[in-house]
């Protein structure tokens, strides 16, 4: 934009901010700037004065880049020493005018360049949310492919397929086919890790107060600590691998497993335990059959190793009732169980 129609643009937003200016002085300053946007087709696009206005409202941001002081500088130079003339006097340093000035320097600064998006606290998010007992599949935006285990929820922003990352925070334990777009990685926040990926299967379990984990199916990923927006170094992990973070020594630990398939058993209503406390074991029942479960302290130490193909509750209970010696009775939608020792 050359600097007459940086003038243009500027008078219009001060006089357009001086309330007492006459709607014949700001009709003919709107119509010099259609007349110059009717000579180029895409300066229609440019000049959205209200949006930018409404902009720099909302974010009271400065971009980084360093060339909008210089071509302030030119412009205020130019205009500053002009006379009066039909127009009052610009009113450079109002705190409205300077809002639009500088909202306007947001968006024409460069020739090429479009306008800046807006600060992330404009991202409109969406969340999706798996009710106890349900087991729902959420296509994103960007083709990626998730399934939510029961009381889990995933949030992405609605620009996702548009940005430079792609960002999603995950609540619970959900199973991802990420679209491969090696130019947009793929990155999920979930409690105390980042996973990133370009493009591969995978399994985040991140139950809030229990230690997260992530097992590959497919491709590469790598997994960080993420604390206070702080990221460890990463951890590399390839199919049939898996990483638990240890809370306690707030470590990355990986471990190689004999079939990275079985972390997903839980999509098909299947529940796998190995050497699981009971306390973990308890709380999957509780999301996948939509019950609560009530028990005594006689179970803190305990651990149970089991399968069990999509079957009843009454099916679950028993097995425990047979392993553990335990007793249980169901009122409604609470468990009670009582009594019990570990073998």
């Amino acid at each position: 934009m050359d600097q007459e129609t940086w003038k243009l643009v500027l008078e219009y937003l001060a006089v357009k901010e001086d309330l007492p200016s006459s709607k014949a002085e700001i009709a003919l300053l709107e119509k010099r700037l259609r007349d110059w946007v009717g000579k180029d087709g895409d300066r229609e696009e440019q000049l959205e004065l209200e949006e930018v206005l409404l902009l720099w409202q909302d974010t009271a941001q400065l971009p980084d880049d360093g060339l909008w002081k210089e071509s302030f500088a030119s412009i205020k130079e130019q205009i500053h020493p002009a006379p009066v003339r039909k127009l009052k006097k610009l009113k450079w340093w109002s705190a409205a005018t300077a809002a639009a000035i500088i909202g306007a320097l947001i968006f024409f600064i460069a020739k090429d360049k479009r306008p800046l998006t807006v600060n992330q606290n404009q991202v409109v998010w969406t969340t999706k949310t798996a009710a106890p007992g349900k087991i729902i599949n959420v296509l994103l935006p960007d083709s990626s492919e998730i399934w939510l285990n029961s009381g889990s929820s995933i949030s992405f922003p609605q620009n996702l397929k548009r940005a430079g990352i792609r960002t999603v925070k995950l609540n619970g334990e959900a199973f991802f086919k990420v679209k491969r777009d090696p130019a947009h990685p793929f990155v999920v926040k979930s409690q105390n890790i980042q996973t990133r990926v370009l493009g591969t299967s995978f399994n985040i379990r991140a139950w809030k107060n229990y230690r997260p984990e992530v097992t590959v199916l497919t491709g590469k990923v790598a997994v960080s600590r993420d604390s206070a927006g702080t990221q460890s170094a990463a951890v590399h992990l390839l199919p049939n691998q898996k990483v638990i973070y240890n809370t306690k020594l707030a470590l990355l630990v990986r471990e190689d497993v004999e079939d990275a398939k079985t972390s997903t058993d839980w999509r098909i209503g299947k529940m796998y335990f190995n050497k699981t406390p009971m306390e973990d074991v308890f709380q999957t029942i509780s999301r996948k059959y939509a019950l609560k479960v009530v028990s005594d302290s006689s179970f803190d130490n305990c651990e149970l190793t089991a399968k069990f193909d999509n079957v009843s509750i009454r099916e679950v209970l028993r097995t425990l009732e047979l392993t553990f010696d335990i007793h249980y009775t169901i009122n409604k939608q609470i468990i009670y169980i009582k009594g019990g020792k570990c073998n």
